[in-house]
């Protein structure tokens, strides 16, 4: 097969045969609860990461299960290579969520390393908009564990749904300030992720649970990244799997991993070593689009159709979409397209940018998004302070309206009777 070159000037890159090769050879559909269409993810070989600073990967090491400790209730749903179920915790007596690999034995030990590493990394991010872990372990069979808070309510993908199916109750509580709400909590569990040098690099509306009470959940940290430096001095990284060494597995570029339509081109492209904040800032414009659209940002309906429109920044402009519930405003739309630009140069380069723009258009201010010029300015001033300019223009036409008869008297055009 001839192979076309990847071309990375001023991050200019196509979908190559190999990388899409690849990508074909991995594409599994899942069907979710959340919604009756099928959801399309890339489940790759496992890509590289580096291991949390502090965190132990030998197995041997990790807690047993203690007998009877956990009764099983019912499944809740599975992504990737692990299964979640509903458990009765008989120590603290509360249901949990438990995450873990039915088949383990059967699997290779690099999947059991990148689950370790979800669980310690899960564990680590210690933040409201994240799911809380509670334990790490080893069951009787062998296989790792970890167990949750069991979120109540539904996905950020179903509540979507619904708004798009108009169901009433719904449409009336969910407007744009409430989505809103919604999304900065997204972007403040992300940022504190950020912040502990860990991108998701699986961003989308079915990571994202919205619980009864306003609460909003960060899940499924399964492709997360480290981005700091080695937790050990083995330049191989190696880690432990009952006394057996695992070898870190290299980055290769060609290997795409995550959701076509929410991964950023970097990752469509399967251009790993690109992959930092600025990819999750991408994910997270899709997530707006789709929450203020209701609607895909790309056409397509295969898996390669998609990437390859993500991969040339193919974007629909929110307000060129048909059939959208609203006209979305420029400055949110320009949000959404500054997150989502093909050139991660050219994105929001941390949450903290995209966070104050956001605070900005809720605060009635002109969006950096948007580069608004003076008149801009002005016309937002304006209309943040509606009364004050009212009275202010009213006072100025009294001015001018007084200035007027004042010069139409004193040059005789005009007579004043007291009488």
């Amino acid at each position: 097969m001839e192979h076309k070159a990847v071309q990375r000037k001023d991050f200019d890159f196509d979908l190559d045969d190999r990388t899409e090769q690849i990508v074909m050879n991995n594409v599994m559909a899942i069907e979710t609860d959340d919604d009756d269409e099928l959801k399309t993810e890339i489940f790759g070989p496992v890509d590289s990461f580096t291991p949390l600073p502090g965190a132990d990967f030998d197995m041997d090491k990790l807690s047993i299960q203690p007998p009877g400790k956990y009764r099983f209730i019912r499944s809740i749903g599975f992504g990737g290579m692990k299964t979640v179920t509903k458990v009765h915790d008989r120590d603290t007596g509360r249901n949990i969520a438990m995450a873990s690999i039915p088949d383990a034995a059967e699997r290779n030990p690099q999947d059991l390393l990148r689950f370790i590493h979800e669980a310690f990394i899960t564990a680590r991010l210690e933040h409201p908009n994240i799911v809380p872990v509670h334990d790490i372990g080893i069951d009787s069979s062998g296989a790792p564990y970890f167990t949750m808070k069991l979120l109540r309510g539904y996905t950020l993908a179903r509540l979507l749904k619904r708004l798009r199916n108009g169901e009433p109750q719904i449409t009336a509580k969910y407007n744009e300030g409430r989505l809103l709400f919604i999304f900065m909590r997204i972007c403040n569990a992300v940022g504190f992720a950020h912040s502990q040098q860990i991108i998701h690099l699986d961003l989308k509306p079915e990571n994202i649970h919205v619980g009864e009470f306003g609460e909003v959940s960060v899940i499924d940290w399964g492709l997360a990244k480290y981005l700091g430096k080695p937790a050990t001095d083995d330049p191989q990284g190696k880690v432990k799997k009952n006394n057996s060494d695992i070898e870190k597995v290299e980055t290769s570029t060609g290997i795409a991993r995550g959701t076509p339509g929410y991964m950023s081109p970097e990752q469509a492209a399967g251009l790993n070593e690109r992959k930092d904040v600025r990819s999750d800032i991408y994910s997270l414009g899709a997530i707006l689009y789709k929450m203020l659209t209701l609607q895909q940002p790309f056409s397509g309906s295969k898996v390669d159709e998609i990437l390859r429109n993500t991969i040339a920044g193919k974007i629909t402009p929110p307000n060129q979409l048909s059939d959208l519930p609203h006209l979305i405003p420029v400055a949110l739309e320009a949000i959404i397209l500054k997150a989502m630009h093909r050139n991660p140069d050219k994105r929001y380069q941390d949450i903290n940018e995209l966070r104050e723009d956001l605070f900005a258009y809720i605060g009635g201010h002109a969006t950096n998004a948007e580069s608004p010029g003076t008149l801009k300015k002005l016309a937002m001033f304006f209309k943040r302070n509606l009364h004050f300019s009212l009275f202010f223009i009213v006072l100025i036409l009294l001015l001018i309206g007084s200035g007027f008869l004042i010069w139409l008297y004193y040059n005789g055009m005009l007579e004043i009777s007291l009488n």
